[in-house]
């Protein structure tokens, strides 16, 4: 029934620990695709070790390296399970996060996601808006979707230049074709914060953020119309993110521009009015940060008058 598909590239410190929490799931009618993608550490070859002490469950694949995405289309070509299942190489499912996740795909259900506010059904145009303002969760790891899918939206058909922000991207692709999407607040799967990991690591500049920008634009093409609010408030958190990182910008660009002079049709927070009233980047980011820090204490303040 489930495919699961772990991407793996020189995670040799948490792979074992990853694999073991995936094969001693409740739920038994699964089967692990290891695609290790041209590591250069013992990756590889602890693969190779599961795949002899658990030939029932585990299918091995090796390819040269191109990209976690590229990895996961690999394993998705390859995989026999009516539904897939993402997880990253330095993560961990709970024990019953395969049995969950099943008991919630229904006939009419596309995708089953955690980590959610709450527990609802929603449709793909809702599922859409929530991507775009990321108000859900953006990963592809700790849910299930119908492998159909995954097939018929071509979500792993990324360009290798993104390489950033795929997941994100590979949802929003989904969530244009789904027909409806379980969302709950389950915490099933064990997300393991890497302080090497790409994301991390990231070196923010324009130039790659008008490239994602211009991707996820072409992805909503004859949708946009649905989803003209949300994609304003997506490019409008572009803007703050560049802000927040000190990334030099012309408010000349066209895109910008729209941002100022269409800020009136839509409803926006205090952080968004922030964004788009001061025109100055670094009295923005000043502002951004100090709201940001107040916002951190009074969380504090609160668990301290809970505790």
């Amino acid at each position: 029934m489930i495919s699961v598909i772990v991407p793996i590239y020189n995670a040799e410190k948490y792979l074992k620990e990853c694999i073991d929490s995936i094969i001693n799931q409740t739920y038994s009618d699964f089967e692990l695709i290891l695609i290790d993608d041209g590591s250069v550490d013992s990756s590889y070859a602890i693969c190779q070790s599961f795949l002899y002490s658990h030939s029932e469950h585990v299918r091995v694949l090796h390819q040269e390296n191109k990209g976690v995405t590229a990895a996961r289309r690999f394993g998705v070509e390859y995989s026999k399970g009516e539904y897939i299942c993402f997880v990253d190489a330095d993560d961990l499912l709970s024990k019953d996060a395969l049995a969950f996740l099943i008991s919630k795909m229904k006939e009419e259900i596309d995708i089953v996601t955690t980590w959610d506010q709450i527990e609802e059904i929603i449709t793909g145009e809702e599922y859409v808006n929530r991507l775009l303002e990321k108000r859900t969760t953006l990963a592809l790891w700790g849910k299930l979707y119908r492998k159909q899918l995954i097939i018929s939206s071509r979500a792993m058909d990324i360009p290798r230049d993104i390489y950033i922000g795929e997941d994100h991207l590979a949802n929003v692709k989904m969530a244009l074709l789904a027909n409806k999407i379980v969302c709950t607040p389950a915490a099933i799967y064990n997300y393991r914060e890497n302080l090497q990991s790409v994301w991390r690591t990231k070196k923010w500049s324009l130039a790659y953020e008008e490239m994602f920008r211009l991707e996820v634009k072409k992805v909503l093409a004859t949708q946009m119309d649905k989803h003209r609010e949300s994609w304003y408030k997506f490019q409008l958190n572009l803007l703050y993110e560049l802000i927040l990182h000190r990334v030099k910008f012309s408010g000349t660009e066209d895109w910008i521009i729209d941002l100022f002079s269409t800020q009136c049709h839509y409803p926006l927070s205090i952080r968004e009015r922030i964004v788009i009233s001061i025109h100055n980047p670094t009295l923005c980011r000043f502002v951004l940060i100090v709201g940001e820090k107040i916002k951190r204490l009074k969380k504090n303040l609160v668990k301290v008058c809970r505790g």
